[in-house]
């Protein structure tokens, strides 16, 4: 798959298995990419969780995506960069996580936190493979 074709994808499947590293281990939760552009995938969380917190401390990480009816999963790895652009926030809020507004609403913009993963690379599974074809491995 191309990039172009990947972010589609991720459009399509925009709930992704974010793994990160705490204090050495493994870190699994599903993470919403709440904008999916040419720029890259944009995720905001609150500056509170533990996801800010290991990512502010270790940018790497790998995003698992899996469309179940296509039977295609798409991981990419990669650092993000913390974005500190109020604008993007309210766009977020306003366009994609409206159930944001009572945060922002007590607690201001400053409680959320903003990452994106520009490049990196891809790696694509298909279930019609059997597992038997190699990985498709890319520039992301």
């Amino acid at each position: 798959m191309t990039r172009d074709q990947i972010l589609e994808f991720i459009k399509a499947n925009p709930t992704s298995f974010m793994g990160t590293v705490d204090s050495g281990k493994p870190r699994v939760r599903a993470m919403h990419t709440a904008l999916v552009e040419p720029a890259g995938l944009t995720f905001c969380t609150g500056v509170d969780k533990d996801v800010h917190r290991q990512l502010a401390a270790n940018p790497s990480v790998e995003l698992a995506y899996w469309d179940r009816k296509a039977g295609v999963q798409v991981r990419v790895r990669g650092n993000v960069e913390h974005l500190d652009d109020l604008d993007l926030k309210k766009r977020i809020v306003e366009e994609v996580f409206t159930f944001l507004k009572p945060v922002v609403d007590q607690f201001g913009y400053e409680a959320l936190s903003l990452f994106r993963l520009a490049k990196g690379t891809s790696v694509v599974w298909r279930a019609e493979d059997q597992g038997m074809a190699p990985l498709e491995v890319a520039e992301f």
